[in-house]
């Protein structure tokens, strides 16, 4: 892809990020249905964070929706920022991939890494219920301790698996090239 197209489709996902975090910040608190939602901000919901759990979500959804959506946020954030949130990120993700070749670092390092960030963000998780006694997501509240730890146990292999699958998407559109952009030899 053109280095200016790139540029362009790298910008605008950034403004859509910019202006759907804008967006959820801007939903009326009076209207927020539990004190979970004003510990943290927004930024203890995993959506916000990465964009990147269209198909986590849309699962769990589509399985029982009150334990990720209970339908008590439909008064509250509008149906165009749950899709803008939860829908509109994976054709950015899709065309990410397609877009632009990605240097993985060594599987050990990115495992380790990923592992690292899983563990910091189960750690906010917990956090944010010690102090509100409320989970952020009401699944949780269905898992006794242990069976908390498997399910999270269990979203680690998925997020690996995820990983792996990116990594394998990204050698079999890409290949083993690695492309060093450089802007002087553009005139050439």
């Amino acid at each position: 892809m053109e280095i200016s197209t790139l540029a362009m489709y790298h910008c605008l996902a950034f403004v859509w990020y910019f202006f759907v975090t804008y967006s959820i910040t801007h939903v009326r608190t009076e209207e927020r249905p539990s004190e979970v939602f004003l510990y943290g901000g927004q930024w203890k919901y995993l959506t916000v964070l990465n964009l990147f759990v269209a198909i986590s979500f849309w699962t769990l959804y589509t399985y029982n929706r009150e334990l990720v959506y209970p339908q008590s946020l439909d008064g509250v954030i509008p149906l165009w920022l749950n899709h803008a949130m939860h829908t509109v990120v994976l054709p950015f993700a899709v065309l990410e991939i397609l877009a632009t070749p990605h240097h993985y670092p060594a599987k050990k390092k990115g495992l380790i890494l990923l592992g690292f960030v899983a563990f910091l963000y189960i750690s906010w998780v917990l956090w944010i219920y010690s102090v509100t006694g409320e989970w952020v997501y009401p699944l949780f509240a269905l898992f006794s301790p242990a069976g908390l730890a498997a399910f999270f146990a269990g979203s680690l292999a998925v997020i690996v698996s995820f990983y792996n699958f990116g990594e394998f998407l990204n050698c079999m559109i890409w290949g083993d090239s690695i492309v060093i952009l450089d802007y002087r030899q553009k005139g050439k």
